[in-house]
C-alpha cells in the first residue's frame, strides 16, 4: 500500500492517509475500509493523470466526469462493463473523501454523485409452514431451548446477523417487550418489539439455559456457544441455523438474512403497512422495504 501511495503526486499521498484515519475515527470496520481507500486512491491517480495534484485545482466536475469514465471501463479480467456493485463503491468512496474535505474544512464544494441503479435478485424466504418446521426440529434440550431463542431473534424480531451477535442480557427489555438493538447498519440503533411467543422463547432461554452454558468466562452476551461457554461468533451463528435447516429437510438456501426476509414477507401478506415494516427491519430508506411488495405476492 505504501509503493501504491509513493506513486501518487501533489498533495494525494497525505489526503489519502488522513481520509483513512477520518474513517477508523468514524468506526468503519477494519473490512471495509481498505476498499474505501482504494475507491480513492484510482480516483487520485486518474486526477494525477489529468494534472491535477492539488485541492487549488480540484472541481467538482473532476468527480462526475470520472465516474462517467468509470462506467464505460471494462474489466480487464471479464472483459465485460464494471458491474453496479462494484462502481457503487467508487462513488461511496468519492461521496465520503468530499465529506471528508468538508467536515476538516480542507474543501467548500461537495461532489454530486448519484448511485448507480442495481438490478438486484429477489431474496428467497420461507414460507410460515417452513418456518414452524424449524420449530419442530429443535430439540427439548438446553441446546433445542437456544435454538428457539437464536430462531426468536432472527425469525420473530427480524435481526441481522451482527445485530444478534451483539446483542446483551440488558438488550433484552422484559419490562418494555422489546429487543434493544445498539449494533445496527451504519451504528443505528432501534428498538424491535416482542410478541408473547417470541419473548417467552428469549427469556426462558436467558433464565434457565443460559447459566448452564456459561461455564467459566464471564460475558453479558446473550448467546453463548454450548461447547466453549464463550459468546457465540457470527460464523457459529450462521452454521447452527444452516443445521437446524437441514434437520427440517428444507431444501431452500437458508441463512439468519433468509429468516429476515421471511418475516418481513410474512408481516407485509398478514397486512402490516410498509412504512411500519421499514421500522421493524431498520431501514434507512423505504426503497430497501419496497422488495418485499414483490415478494408477498409470489
Amino acid at each position: 500500500m505504501a509503493e501504491q501511495t509513493k506513486a501518487l503526486g501533489g498533495q494525494w499521498p497525505l489526503l489519502l492517509y488522513g481520509f483513512t484515519q477520518w474513517l477508523t475515527l468514524l468506526g468503519y470496520s477494519e473490512l471495509s475500509i481498505p476498499g474505501l481507500v482504494q475507491g480513492l486512491r484510482q480516483f487520485m491517480r486518474w486526477l494525477s493523470e489529468q494534472d491535477v495534484h492539488n485541492l487549488e485545482q480540484l472541481q467538482a466536475l473532476h468527480a462526475s466526469d470520472y465516474m462517467q469514465q468509470e462506467c464505460q471501463r471494462l474489466g480487464q479480467r471479464t472483459g465485460r462493463p464494471l458491474s453496479a456493485s462494484h462502481l457503487n463503491k467508487q462513488v461511496e468512496a468519492l461521496q465520503l473523501f468530499s465529506k471528508y474535505l468538508r467536515e476538516t474544512g480542507k474543501y467548500a464544494t461537495g461532489f454530486n454523485l448519484r448511485r448507480i441503479e442495481e438490478q438486484r435478485p429477489l431474496p428467497g424466504y420461507l414460507t410460515q409452514e417452513e418456518i414452524q418446521q424449524l420449530y419442530e426440529v429443535t430439540a427439548d434440550s438446553a441446546l433445542g431451548m437456544r435454538d428457539r431463542a437464536m430462531l426468536a431473534v432472527y425469525y420473530g424480531c427480524g435481526l441481522r446477523l451482527n445485530e444478534g451477535v451483539h446483542l446483551e442480557l440488558k438488550d433484552v427489555m422484559i419490562d418494555r417487550q422489546v429487543l434493544h438493538v445498539r449494533k445496527g447498519k451504519r451504528y443505528k440503533e432501534r428498538l424491535v418489539p416482542m410478541n408473547p411467543k417470541t419473548m417467552q422463547m428469549i427469556t426462558l432461554y436467558m433464565d434457565v439455559v443460559r447459566p448452564q452454558l456459561l461455564q467459566q468466562y464471564p460475558t453479558d452476551r446473550l448467546f453463548i456457544d454450548a461447547n466453549k461457554g464463550r459468546p457465540m461468533q457470527r460464523q457459529s451463528l450462521y452454521i447452527r441455523i444452516k443445521a437446524l435447516a437441514r434437520q427440517a429437510k428444507i431444501k431452500k438456501k437458508v441463512g439468519t438474512h433468509t429468516l429476515r426476509h421471511s418475516i418481513a414477507t410474512h408481516l407485509l401478506q398478514s397486512g402490516m403497512k410498509l412504512e411500519q415494516i421499514q421500522q421493524f427491519l431498520g431501514h434507512s430508506n423505504l426503497d430497501s422495504t419496497q422488495i418485499y411488495t414483490h415478494l408477498s405476492h409470489q
